[in-house]
């Protein structure tokens, strides 16, 4: 007589059809006989679990469930692999304008940030990397799990740069420095000092890169559309870039000044200084007593990679050695999104409705020239020459829509993640260090090392590494 097996046992599937999991509720009754075909016949058709059963236990269910470990998982699906989104790779500059990543570890040469070649016209200075499909997974049942495409973007050319004809290359139309933007490349032209920043000099407004081979004293302004490089000390000065700002040795703020950078701020110190960037921040040694605000991450736990004092603010990771000190000084990390991507959300969506409402009516304004002509009524020498501003205009207004919409959306897939931000300490977070994820807020008491912060369940956990 076939037996039950729903009498004896019970087959749960994970949401995500990835999982089978067996669970035991009964013993077999002594008479009991379980033969293979009946436990296949249980998994297969009953429950119809057929991809990723561990067939080597099905034998041991019939005839020894006591020598297995309930509840045991019976089948295993194959998660899809997402694809990989598109990417903007500088020609043989990825190393000098961007951190090295090898896993979790970010290595910035300050040497080499500083020292940028100078690209001739016509050479090629990067690429877009298109997105790749991933592939599909499969769940227990045998049904294919679609992979989720990388995202793409459209290549725009930069400032001084020019995108081959298959959209995917771009290539120096002058002679200048290269500056990396996120989806970006520019090629600027150099303002270069000699040494120290000094009154000879006196402050800088320039609409490219800007190189200073000494140090800036307090009280200098310098600002460049494109990057600045130091290779001394800044002090309490302003540095303004539309791009990066590379300072080899470090920053000493006296609690003036300011460092505001469009992109990242790299340095080997910062101390007393006041930071505001719209990318990350790459410190070598410690970041003492400062005011930071960094849209993206804050790295600092090379060489003795300490915070202390002051205020970090990150909107994604805050990665150190040490947070506080033995002397308990006050310090404070904040997580989240700021109120300057809440601001720049506003804007783009500002842009993409009005550009969408200045598309609808130079449309109808062309329709109109259009029905004109289909009626046999030639154009006058003016209405020819509003037509062609039309088209021109379209294509101008569609190009800003478009890019506001993409701003948009990695704005909102920032939003979207909030959540996933963290602390990540590899050394000692010390007492009277002040955590914070938005809205919430945990004091530390005690020390803490190698371990990891992020907010779960309406509450920030601290675990280890």
């Amino acid at each position: 007589m076939a037996v039950n097996l729903d009498d004896y046992f019970e087959l749960k599937i994970t949401p995500d059809k990835l999982m089978a999991v067996l669970s035991r509720f009964k013993e077999y009754e002594e008479e009991t006989e379980v033969t293979l075909d009946e436990v296949k016949a249980f998994i297969y058709k009953k429950h119809k679990v057929v991809y990723g059963v561990n067939e080597s236990l099905l034998d041991a269910i019939a005839e020894d469930p006591e020598s297995l470990s309930f509840p045991l998982t019976i089948a295993e699906g194959k998660e899809p692999v997402n694809g990989d989104p598109a990417y903007l790779k500088p020609a043989q500059f990825s190393e000098i304008n961007h951190a090295e990543t090898e896993g979790d570890q970010h290595y910035v040469d300050l040497k080499q940030v500083i020292d940028i070649p100078m690209v001739a016209q016509g050479d090629f200075v990067g690429e877009k990397i298109p997105p790749t499909q991933g592939a599909n997974g499969k769940n227990v049942h045998g049904e294919d799990v679609s992979a989720i495409p990388g995202k793409d973007f459209q290549l725009r050319a930069g400032k001084n740069t020019r995108i081959s004809e298959d959209g995917l290359r771009l290539y120096a139309v002058v002679d200048g420095q290269v500056s990396i933007d996120k989806k970006m490349i520019h090629v600027y032209p150099v303002y270069e000092v000699k040494g120290d920043l000094d009154l000879r000099v006196g402050n800088i407004d320039f609409v490219g890169n800007v190189s200073i081979k000494g140090n800036v004293p307090a009280g200098f302004e310098v600002k460049a559309k494109g990057d600045i490089r130091v290779s001394g000390t800044v002090e309490a000065a302003v540095l303004e870039a539309g791009g990066s700002v590379y300072v080899g040795a470090g920053i000493v703020g006296q609690g003036g000044g300011l460092i505001k950078a469009g992109q990242d701020l790299h340095a080997t110190y910062v101390n007393q200084g006041n930071v505001n960037i719209d990318g990350d921040l790459y410190v070598k040694q410690a970041l003492l007593h400062s005011h930071v605000e960094a849209t993206g991450s804050i790295y600092c736990y090379e060489g003795k990679g300490n915070i202390v004092g002051g205020q970090a603010s990150a909107g994604a990771l805050i990665h150190a050695k040490d947070v506080g000190n033995n002397m308990n000084t006050p310090t404070s990390l904040y997580l989240g999104v700021n109120q300057k991507l809440l601001e720049q959300q506003n804007d783009y969506n500002t842009i993409a409705q009005e550009t969408k409402q200045e598309i609808e009516k130079l449309e109808t304004l062309q329709r109109a020239f259009a029905q004109k002509e289909e009626a046999g009524t030639p154009l006058s020498s003016k209405e020819r020459i509003t037509k062609l501003r039309i088209r021109s205009s379209l294509v101008l207004n569609r190009e800003k829509k478009e890019n506001a919409e993409e701003e948009l959306q990695e704005l909102n897939d920032l939003f979207e993640h909030q959540g996933t931000g963290e602390v990540k300490i590899e050394g000692c977070m010390y007492p009277n260090t002040d955590v914070n994820f938005g809205k919430y807020r945990r004091k530390i008491t005690t020390n803490h090392q190698y371990v990891r912060l992020f907010v779960k369940d309406s509450e920030i956990k601290i675990t280890s590494l």
